[in-house]
């Protein structure tokens, strides 16, 4: 007879119980040794990005080709913000690491008026400017501005893409792939280029057709996915 009042050891069937039973008192532990389970493995270095979410590898690639670092966060953790849309200067920082961070040297003089030798991607911005990816606006005094701050729109996302390959040749389309770019369209050339490589393919539209919002500002999830098709 076991004494109730000793702990034994023993081999046998255990059913948990809420509480004591005639003097025993059960104790469940895990006495042959089995490996609790792993916490699953992070789907992204980015601690806001979520398995099955749209264009995930992509923003995954961004971080593995140290396009984009991200944020880091009080808690030590890096988030990448993929709803957030993309500023004019952040798309400056994009292309030139896009680019492998050439070796570049920008002017004491800033080619744009609104944008500081200071600034935290002057020479980023000052880059764009040398390689003609960017001209920026000319204002009435005859100075250059570039607008840091601005929102990228998916037509001007277009142009700074088909300049960064370096304005290759191609013949645009007499028809447009998309119904609401026509071809009186400003970058028309470069948004039928997107598309002929396969860059964009823009939204489905009625009759089979695609559109591509080229007014709309650019996300960073969808920016992901333009620069590694475009880098493929």
């Amino acid at each position: 007879m076991l004494d109730p009042r000793e702990t034994h050891a023993g081999v046998g069937y255990v059913v948990p119980t809420s509480g004591p039973y005639k003097g025993w008192h059960l104790v469940v532990s895990n006495l042959a040794g089995y490996p609790k389970a792993a916490p699953p493995a992070p789907v992204s270095p980015f601690s806001d990005l979520q398995s099955g979410q749209q264009f995930l590898s992509e923003m995954n690639w961004m971080h593995a080709k140290r396009v984009s670092t991200g944020w880091t966060e009080k808690n030590g953790t890096k988030t990448y913000r993929p709803f957030e849309a993309v500023s004019r200067e952040a798309m400056a920082a994009f292309m030139y690491r896009l680019s492998g961070s050439p070796a570049y040297t920008p002017p004491k003089k800033s080619p744009f008026a609104d944008v500081k030798t200071s600034h935290p991607y002057y020479k980023e911005i000052a880059w764009l400017s040398a390689k003609k990816i960017s001209t920026g606006w000319k204002q009435k005094n005859g100075t250059q501005i570039f607008r840091p701050g601005i929102p990228v729109s998916r037509d001007a996302m277009a142009a700074f893409l088909y300049r960064l390959k370096g304005s290759p040749k191609y013949t645009a389309p007499k028809t447009s792939p998309f119904t609401d770019v026509t071809k009186s369209h400003q970058f028309y050339k470069e948004i039928s280029w997107l598309a002929a490589n396969g860059v964009s393919t823009g939204w489905p539209a009625a009759g089979g057709a695609s559109e591509y919002r080229p007014g709309q500002t650019i996300a960073r999830d969808a920016m992901a996915a333009f620069m590694k098709r475009w880098a493929s």
